[in-house]
């Protein structure tokens, strides 16, 4: 699996670098002095040394067979418009739970609800191709760490007449984990102070306690889509 997914990503990357690579002007001098974008063949000065920028963005992915969305936040630095060096949070959003049967001698069978809650984040490294092109390729990595509570607790439709105190209780668990996220994004320059991105990472979690987890439950694939303003 994890052989498929380098692969999926190696791929990817080679194909988005040759879009990348087609797109930039062929004008070389004016390349160096402009930031194009969509709406303009040159839309601003970049000569700057030093940077900024401000990311939202909003993800789809797995934990486990539990779809969650991921939205997050980043913020940091540009050096010399291609390094960038910041802080990046994601924070678990699972609006559905879902439901599993329990058995216990004394009460027969009674349904339970699941969740998630937790989030993770860290240092953002990335490296841009070509920044001033209207259409660039990126490749952010996230070092980090987080936290993921799974909690289940009796459905409170159920009508079954429960004997055992116990039962009724929420049970929770919490794990930390450090995190390793390295990705590939497609960016369009729209004006020269935003930029959206379409991009896909792969979440790996290694040497973790997998005690109330499957151990593929973090390493998942996680597409996203972004938002960032700033000074390219």
């Amino acid at each position: 699996m994890m052989k498929k997914i380098l692969i999926i990503l190696i791929c990817l990357t080679s194909a988005l670098g040759v879009f990348a690579q087609d797109s930039q002007p062929s004008n070389t001098t004016n390349s160096s002095n402009e930031i194009h974008t969509l709406f303009h063949k040159g839309d601003g000065t970049c000569k700057i040394p030093l940077g900024y920028f401000i990311e939202l963005n909003g993800g789809y992915t797995h934990f486990g067979h539990k779809s969650v969305f991921l939205p997050g936040i980043s913020m940091g630095v540009i050096l010399d418009h291609h390094w960038t060096v910041g802080m990046q949070g994601n924070f678990i959003v699972a609006p559905q739970s879902y439901h599993h049967h329990a058995s216990n001698d004394s009460v027969g069978t009674r349904e339970h609800s699941n969740g998630l809650s937790g989030g993770y984040g860290g240092l953002l490294l990335e490296y841009t191709l070509f920044p001033q092109s209207k259409v660039h390729v990126s490749f952010p990595l996230l070092i980090g760490c987080g936290a993921i509570s799974s909690y289940h607790h009796p459905n409170a439709n159920d009508s079954i007449n429960v004997q055992n105190d116990a039962f009724h209780n929420h049970f929770s668990h919490m794990e930390h984990f450090f995190v390793l996220e390295p990705g590939v994004k497609l960016e369009f320059n729209v004006i020269s102070k935003l930029r959206i991105g379409l991009g896909i990472s792969y979440r790996y979690s290694p040497g973790r306690d997998h005690l109330y987890t499957s151990p593929d439950m973090l390493n998942q694939l996680t597409g996203k889509i972004s938002i960032r303003f700033g000074k390219f």
